[in-house]
């Protein structure tokens, strides 16, 4: 038999059931509202995906490939935006900068008229030379055209190069001197790279 006492807190308990069964007090609603988070740290775990930083919220790097001691050397500078493929191309043209010639590195690009533009095409870049730029097979040579590919396939875009001079296609040197008409990757120039 139960008491009066007992049936009281029952009856107390049902109604806590009860209350929280109805969402304590919150009454539902029948049209969707956007719920607003709370300001400050917390408010970080209702983004869902990071915000866009914009332009210029963090440097863009470009890779070059310059001669040191015989060897090919990769250098990595940070720029405000993407450069373009012949934009990428004169910035090498150019040679390395002053702090980089003082880190003893070298061009076997001389001048900035041996390259008349570059194409594009399903990953494969085509390099209009003058006739600045020949392909003797000398190591100069070789090292002018390892920079060039290295240079090119060091953007995710671009596999391969290929060489043309009027429009005709031209031999150009590999690390082991020999000839070759098809395009180059950074795979046939390897031996030249500098070690760790």
């Amino acid at each position: 038999m139960t008491t009066p006492r007992r049936r009281r807190g029952v009856a107390a308990l049902t109604l806590l059931l009860v209350a929280a069964a109805t969402g304590c007090g919150v009454q539902a609603e029948n049209i969707p509202r956007e719920a607003n988070p709370p300001n400050g740290i917390s408010h970080a775990w209702a983004t869902q995906t990071p915000p866009d930083p914009g332009p210029g919220a963090g440097p863009i790097q470009e890779r070059l490939y310059f001669v040191q001691d015989g060897e090919l050397v990769a250098v990595t500078r940070n720029l405000d935006a993407q450069p373009s493929v012949d934009e990428l191309v004169d910035d090498l043209l150019a040679g390395p900068t002053d702090a980089e010639q003082r880190d003893g590195l070298t061009s076997a690009l001389l001048g900035n008229d041996i390259v008349v533009g570059v194409q594009l095409d399903d990953g494969r870049a085509t390099v209009e030379l003058t006739a600045g730029l020949d392909e003797s097979g000398r190591t100069d040579q070789i090292l002018a055209f390892a920079q060039i590919v290295c240079t090119l396939t060091a953007k995710d875009a671009i596999t391969a190069v290929s060489f043309t001079r009027d429009g005709q296609v031209v031999g150009v040197p590999r690390a082991d001197g020999s000839l070759a008409d098809a395009p180059a990757t950074a795979a046939d120039y390897a031996s030249l790279l500098a070690g760790p």
